[in-house]
């Protein structure tokens, strides 16, 4: 018990870098998955744009590899 009472003061600071590492990863999650979410809405930009004879078919990217 000694030791917890001498040491309880770096278990607090330990916890809170850790909790705030848990929550900034929580956050990166966030970002990636309204990046996915943005690449949807401009592959459905170009598909109409491609349909509607706005964009050329030769822009049309047929590599997902490309797309990264």
């Amino acid at each position: 018990m000694d030791w917890f009472k001498k040491h309880v003061d770096t278990v607090i600071v330990l916890t809170g870098i850790f909790s705030s590492m848990v929550w900034i990863n929580g956050k990166f999650d966030n970002i990636q998955s309204q990046i996915n979410d943005v690449r949807e809405q401009v592959v459905i930009m170009k598909t109409v744009m491609i349909m509607k004879d706005v964009m050329p078919k030769e822009l049309a990217v047929n590599n997902k590899e490309e797309i990264k």
